[in-house]
């Protein structure tokens, strides 16, 4: 058996054999983490944990009471959002009948995920039926997670939205 680099047939030639078998093992390997990425749990450490399960059962209970209401709601943010730039975000809020909801209360709560001293509310005003509307500054640049609340009675229902301000 000769094995050269000379040799016409490429599956003798050892820099075809050398690349085949890096291929074949790099795919094997890959194939192995990913057998053990979906078969073994993530081991993640939750402190806390049962109280945390039943805030999870809490926020189940209120997604459920919130699609039993069978209200659908939309968030208008405007398309180029600046630091300390008011500008004006409106909430449409339906019934089940599409008809236009008339509110108790309907709050405006913007997040910021990486600074939570940055974290404001502003009550929303009736601009219509069905319709809520809030003049809004953000002060820091960044992802912003936005929540409107709108309440009526005991019911509450709850539009999010994730959104950018540019410095």
């Amino acid at each position: 058996m000769r094995i050269s680099q000379e040799n016409p047939q490429a599956l003798r030639n050892p820099w075809v054999l050398g690349l085949l078998s890096f291929l074949f093992v790099f795919l094997a390997a890959n194939a192995v983490f990913i057998y053990l990425a979906f078969s073994s749990p993530p081991n993640l450490v939750v402190e806390n944990f049962y109280e945390k399960g039943e805030a999870y059962a809490e926020t189940q209970k209120r997604i459920a009471e919130q699609k039993a209401l069978g209200w659908s709601g939309i968030l208008m943010v405007p398309t180029n959002s600046r630091v300390n730039q008011s500008q004006t975000y409106e909430a449409l809020i339906t019934g089940k009948n599409s008809a236009g909801l008339l509110l108790d209360s309907v709050k405006f709560f913007a997040y910021r995920p990486s600074d939570a001293d940055a974290d404001f509310a502003v009550d929303m005003q009736k601009s219509g039926h069905g319709s809520y509307i809030a003049d809004v500054s953000f002060n820091l640049p960044g992802t912003w997670d936005v929540l409107v609340v709108a309440k009526r009675g005991d019911d509450e229902f709850i539009i999010s939205r994730r959104i950018r301000i540019d410095p």
